[in-house]
């Protein structure tokens, strides 16, 4: 490869940024793009209720194995080319330009659009069950009130977006004062989880039903079977391979943002040995989580049983260990430290894409005023206020247009993580110098590992597509309109590029020198 060609790690003017993220920030920081609580409260609200003859416990570990590879692309990645923006400067430097813009935009888009899912989790997961559960078993009827108008459009729509300008206000004013905040509260978190656990764990089964019934009414509890069956309860039945994998859609949506670091890769202290490993580790200790969380759930009151009371109350896992409790005091110590896992995806979409925006106004592909650093803060100050707003109408349309489901952008993800797959194959050989200077310079009978992982993340993202595009509850299926929509947003990054190219062309600038290096920090 011709030398001219081949991208310097020499360093010109800085971004800005700081590098202030420890290992603690970043694990919890990767952890909380996992969402060990929106996990549980998705697989056990949906998983458990609609996929027949599905073994969660196994579908909890084939999606652990098809995530790692991609876990490890990102990891890798993120080790030899520590900047902010990711998958923007690995495809935009390996393979090519308008590629790299084709993934990120993907990316950044989505996280627009899925700013309003865990901001309106926040009132559904969160401050609704807290309110209503508590109510119900205090007799304190204001509190069933408020939890209800949480629940309803308005509720929601204001609570989240209350929750956006209050992350976007953290997020501006400083990322070391996010950590902090970050940290406090999720160690806080664990409180209302290890409850949870404790619950199923030490209270036998007769008497969680028993305490349910006193808290649901036992109502709700007889001809449950045959009321969960009328709401399109399909749990139980013989095994069947198919619903074991399409289960793991809703880990899945979780469990592959294990590398949500990268994206703040000139941020994080040691990032050539932190990146590398935090990564990886997270998808574990989630994995393993997830699996005590079942076999918990199973032996409190049965995995079916769960599914049933999805089906037919909606209940959250957290509601369900509160009522079963039995103990007022217990449900508040469960609910209200809950609040901090129900949203837990939005700081990482709030933040992954204002650094995104940073990475674009640095190439030239953006104008400079996305990408200004508050020169005391350290922080992309533009860039949040614009995601945030955007974030505030993602909501809106979360909550008022029922075709926005959950589930309907993860295949868009996948698309743009096959560019970042397809990078990894190529990485030393189109980067020589980069990749001879990384910490992961390793082979396997002479060929290098990063192409390896590649590879083995492309065959896994092509099983993970399958599954959205066949599973019923992803939203694709048969909507041939969606599925379209998921792949213009991913070529329209291809069109930003040029677009831009021949903007700067049309100003004496020539934006492809940009790309012969790796941005500043």
């Amino acid at each position: 490869m011709a030398a001219e060609t081949t991208p310097a790690t020499f360093e010109r003017r800085a971004s800005g940024l700081v590098r202030e993220a420890g290992t603690l920030d970043v694990l919890i920081y990767n952890i909380n793009f996992v969402s060990l609580g929106l996990m549980a409260a998705l697989v056990f609200l949906f998983s458990t209720a609609f996929y027949p003859g599905a073994n969660l416990y196994l579908t909890a570990i084939l999606t652990f194995l098809v995530v790692i590879p991609t876990s490890l692309v990102f990891a890798f990645f993120a080790a030899s080319m520590p900047r902010s923006g990711a998958d923007y400067v690995y495809v935009s430097r390996a393979l090519h330009p308008a590629l790299g813009m084709m993934s990120s935009w993907n990316n950044t888009v989505w996280w627009f659009i899925y700013g309003g899912v865990p901001s309106a989790f926040f009132a559904q997961f969160g401050l609704a069950p807290l309110f209503v559960t508590v109510g119900q078993m205090a007799g304190v009827q204001w509190m069933t009130d408020l939890g209800e108008w949480f629940a309803s459009p308005w509720g929601t729509f204001l609570a989240g977006t209350a929750l956006i300008v209050f992350l976007v206000a953290l997020f501006s004013r400083s990322l070391r004062g996010y950590f902090r905040f970050q940290n406090v509260v999720f160690l806080l978190s664990l409180i209302g989880i290890g409850l949870v656990m404790l619950v199923w764990l030490f209270k036998s089964r007769a008497d969680i039903t028993a305490s349910l019934g006193e808290g649901l009414g036992q109502a709700a509890l007889r001809g449950l079977g045959e009321a969960a069956g009328e709401a399109g309860f399909a749990g139980g039945g013989p095994f069947s391979l198919k619903w074991t994998l399409l289960a793991g859609t809703w880990i899945y949506i979780n469990l592959v943002f294990n590398q949500s670091s990268a994206y703040i890769g000139s941020e994080v202290k040691r990032a050539r040995s932190l990146q590398l490993w935090s990564m990886p580790i997270v998808a574990v200790v989630a994995t393993v989580y997830l699996l005590v969380m079942l076999a918990l759930a199973d032996k409190a009151i049965g995995l079916e049983r769960m599914g049933q009371l999805a089906a037919t109350q909606g209940l959250v896992f957290t509601q369900v260990a509160a009522f079963g409790s039995g103990s007022t005091v217990i449900a508040l110590l469960i609910l209200v430290p809950f609040l901090f896992q129900s949203y837990t995806w939005l700081p990482g979409q709030i933040t992954n894409a204002s650094r995104n925006f940073l990475a674009y106004a640095l190439d030239g592909l953006m104008p400079a005023w996305v990408g200004k650093v508050h020169p005391q803060h350290h922080t992309p100050v533009n860039a949040l206020m614009l995601v945030g707003a955007g974030s505030i109408a993602a909501l809106a349309a979360f909550v008022w247009i029922p075709e926005f489901a959950t589930l309907v952008g993860i295949f868009g993800f996948i698309l743009g993580f096959l560019l970042v797959s397809l990078a990894a194959i190529v990485f030393p050989y189109r980067m020589r110098e980069v990749f001879e200077a990384s910490p992961v310079r390793w082979r396997v009978g002479g060929i290098p590992v990063v192409s390896i992982v590649g590879a083995l993340s492309v065959v896994a993202l092509a099983i993970m597509a399958w599954a959205f595009l066949t599973d019923p509850s992803a939203g694709l299926n048969g909507r041939p309109g969606l599925v379209l929509m998921n792949v213009g947003i991913f070529a329209s990054g291809l069109v930003i590029y040029f677009v831009a190219r021949a903007v700067q062309r049309s100003r004496g600038v020539d934006i492809s020198k940009a790309f012969k290096e790796l941005p500043v920090e």
